[in-house]
Formats: C-alpha cells, sequence, structure tokens
C-alpha cells in the first residue's frame, strides 16, 4: 500500500487555485464549442458538501458521454488558450491512460509510478468517456472486469509493477503472482499497443447503441449515472466557478460511494500526492543509471 504523504496547507491551496484554472479553460472551451460535460467522483462530492473541490483533494474530475468526448479530443487542440496541452493517447505516445488529461505548462504533478516516462507531467484535470452499460447485471460485470484487466495492463505497458518478468518501477511490488505475470508480459508483448488501445475502446463502446439506463465509466464496477440525469444536467457552484452536474447528483454520488457522507475521517481522505509537485518549472525527466 502507497505511504500516505500530506500537503502543507500553502501547497493544497495553491494546488486548487491552479485546478480551477484548468477547470475554468475547459468550461470555456466546451461552452464555445457547445460540447456537455458534468464533473463525477470526488469533485462531485465536493460540489454537493462544500460547493468546492474537497479541502484534501488534488484533482478534478470530469465525464463526457462517449460522443462528446471524441469531439472534444478532435476540436479542444485548436481552441485552447496557450499554456494549456490535451494529453491523450493521440497526442503523446508514451502516455498510459485510455482518458485524457488537459495539463498546464510550466508546472509540475508527477506521480510516482510515472516519474521516467517522456511525456508531459503538468498539474491537471481528467477528462473521463462515459459510455452505456448493459443492464443485465452479469453481461455488465463480465464487461467491466475485462475493460479493468485491459486497461491495468495497458498502463503497466509504461510502468511495471510486478516483481516478475521485468523492472519494476516502484520499490513494493504489487501482490501479483508469477502465472498472472507471465500471461501480462506475454499479452504486451504479442498485441501492439495502437491494437490494445483499440480492443479497450471496442469494449468500453460495446453496448453503446443498446436501450439501457445508465451510463458508467465502464472500467469502475459503481460508477453509474442515469442517462436522463446527464441529459438535464443542473448548473452547481464549484469554487469560483459555475459548472455542469448530473440533476441527481447525490443520488448518483450514494450509488458509487456507499458510505457517502460529508465529515470523511481523516485516514480515508484519498488523495493523489505526487513524487514531485512545483508551480513554476521546466521539469526534465531524470533517467535512473
Amino acid at each position: 500500500m502507497r505511504e500516505k504523504k500530506n500537503y502543507t496547507p500553502e501547497e493544497i491551496k495553491k494546488l486548487h487555485e491552479y485546478l480551477y484554472a484548468i477547470l475554468e479553460e475547459i468550461v470555456r472551451v466546451c461552452e464555445q464549442l457547445e460540447i456537455p460535460y458534468f464533473i463525477i467522483g470526488g469533485s462531485g462530492i465536493g460540489a454537493l458538501f462544500e460547493k468546492a473541490i474537497l479541502p484534501w483533494d488534488d484533482d478534478v474530475d470530469m465525464g463526457m458521454t462517449r460522443e462528446n468526448y471524441n469531439r472534444f479530443l478532435r476540436e479542444a487542440p485548436s481552441v485552447l488558450k496557450k499554456g494549456f496541452f490535451l494529453q491523450w493517447t493521440g497526442t503523446e505516445p508514451l502516455y498510459p491512460f485510455y482518458f485524457a488529461k488537459v495539463r498546464m505548462d510550466g508546472t509540475a504533478f508527477v506521480e510516482e509510478y510515472y516519474r521516467e516516462v517522456d511525456m508531459h507531467h503538468g498539474i491537471y484535470v481528467d477528462i473521463f468517456p462515459l459510455d452505456k452499460v448493459p443492464d443485465c447485471k452479469p453481461i455488465q460485470i463480465c464487461q467491466q472486469k475485462l475493460a479493468s484487466m485491459l486497461e491495468e495492463t495497458y498502463r503497466e505497458r509504461i510502468a511495471w509493477t510486478s516483481k516478475y518478468f521485468g523492472k519494476c518501477v516502484i520499490e513494493t511490488p504489487l501482490p501479483r503472482r508469477m502465472m498472472p505475470s507471465l500471461l501480462r508480459r506475454i499479452f504486451i508483448s504479442v498485441v501492439p499497443r495502437k491494437t490494445h488501445f483499440k480492443m479497450i475502446i471496442w469494449l468500453q463502446t460495446l453496448f453503446n447503441n443498446w436501450d439501457a439506463t445508465y451510463y458508467n465509466i465502464v472500467n469502475m464496477p459503481r460508477d453509474h449515472i442515469r442517462i436522463k440525469s446527464i441529459e438535464q444536467s443542473q448548473k452547481v457552484q464549484f469554487g469560483p466557478l459555475e459548472v455542469m452536474a448530473p440533476d441527481d447528483l447525490e443520488t448518483y454520488l450514494r450509488h458509487h460511494y456507499p458510505n457517502l457522507r460529508r465529515y470523511i475521517p481523516e485516514e480515508e481522505q484519498e488523495n493523489h500526492h505526487p513524487y514531485l509537485l512545483s508551480f513554476d518549472t521546466s521539469y526534465t525527466i531524470k533517467k535512473k543509471k
């Protein structure tokens, strides 16, 4: 388990300022291009209870339906102001995630697993594509588990986390046995990277033409948002900004977080505390000798 680290009050305050600045630019672009979006996850919790980023949180999560997400990837780069970078596998070949981020130039939020990866490491806002999931629970679970496995293996092309069959990027390898590690290594060796990415997208979008009740981040088991809730999204206060959110925000959040409550014990306050955080830098990757 990763050792929990805390930000200083000055760090978290300044980090939130930068996150709001990135979010403000994304919202501006979405409004200009008429691309619907909505906040999700921990950002939704912050909007519900604090009307702001949660005091300990260090990122912002946004969602878009797949059609709108694809439009954002195509059209946003020409509209984003100088100083912001849309990062996904189409703009950086070594980017390890299936979803997109908008990063701020001249900053660093370098995550431990990826500290040696040659890519943009700026402070970021996550943008997730949401797809329809089947109402049939067994099919839904099967899709989620396969998508999760493919996505984890995709990340391990860049950051190997097992003690077997490769150089582990973390001090304490994840508790994975030898045979699963071998199968993952074989898969990575045999299946080209672009084909692997296409497999993830194919599986995530498999049921988008079905009649369904929910959208979901397919890799997640509980992140369900009713289709009607997205189609009838609402504007909510989020720090200095007004942003869009699902119209039954609390219902969605209680489905995703069964133990949802306003005051979270400190030991349950999760964040992504980075290997390196800087607000004024041109970060250079330092390769290990």
